[in-house]
């Protein structure tokens, strides 16, 4: 029996790159998140129906910098407000943009303790990558699909994206997904035990053993490589995760970047 061939609507494939920081808690409180546009001047349509509290920033590229992370660390300041008593763990990427002078002085000044994670461990030890923004990227192609379903002919354009989004960050927003990427990644309550050596350990090629015509080439001396080495880390039971989000197309398939108290 033949199959039917089923078509389904989709948005242009080469869209604009949108940026959103999201934050969670491991309390499960969503933080105000922040949406970064590729456009040269703001305009409000652009903004009409975003999550409560967004921050909204336009840049050149649509892409975190370090300018823009001084604005969204003031917008993070406001609703976490930290202070000598009330001290807040930052928990983050360690790219240039969050690791500048002017970040580092404002981390200072504000009662906020920075910690990066270690290189290529986002797949172990980010709670938003580990729960969070998978469900996140299905719901918004889901909407980003009915748009284009209730709107014949149209294409979703930037002026759409802060309505689409609105309504997938809604959805996931509940407290049981976000206890449960801090529970996974041994970050609160405290496990080191949940990230197993085998996962810190230098990639292999392959674990297919050799057959016995094969030949293994040896690079000379000057070439070798030493193997990484892989981290460890301890946090407190109070933190903040962040992350940011990068989308590719404005279809709903979009690369993230992350937070937490």
């Amino acid at each position: 029996m033949q199959k039917k061939t089923v078509f389904k609507i989709s948005s242009t494939e080469r869209g604009q790159t949108v940026t959103a920081v999201c934050c969670i808690t491991d309390t499960g409180v969503l933080g105000q998140p922040a949406l970064i546009l590729l456009r040269k001047r703001m305009n409000p349509l652009l903004y009409e129906d975003p999550p409560n509290g967004t921050l909204s920033l336009i840049s050149d590229t649509g892409y975190m910098n370090s300018h823009f992370f001084i604005d969204w660390l003031k917008h993070f300041y406001k609703h976490a407000k930290p202070s000598v008593e009330y001290l807040v763990l930052l928990i983050a990427h360690n790219p240039t943009s969050h690791c500048s002078p002017p970040a580092v002085l404002f981390y200072r000044e504000n009662n906020i303790t920075f910690l990066t994670l270690p290189p290529h461990s986002s797949h172990g030890l980010q709670p938003l990558d580990k729960c969070y923004f998978a469900p996140l990227k299905a719901l918004y192609s889901s909407e980003a699909e009915k748009w284009l379903v209730k709107n014949p002919a149209k294409v979703i354009t930037l002026y759409e994206v802060s309505g689409i989004f609105q309504k997938a960050y809604s959805a996931t927003a509940r407290v049981q997904l976000a206890e449960k990427a801090f529970r996974v990644t041994g970050i609160e309550p405290y496990n080191p035990d949940t990230i197993s050596e085998v996962c810190c350990s230098p990639s292999l090629v392959t674990l297919a053993p050799l057959d016995n015509d094969c030949t293994v080439a040896v690079a000379p001396e000057e070439n070798e490589v030493s193997p990484s080495t892989s981290q460890q880390m301890s946090v407190s039971s109070q933190s903040y995760y962040f992350l940011d989000m990068n989308n590719e197309e404005l279809n709903g398939k979009e690369n993230l970047k992350n937070l937490r108290s």
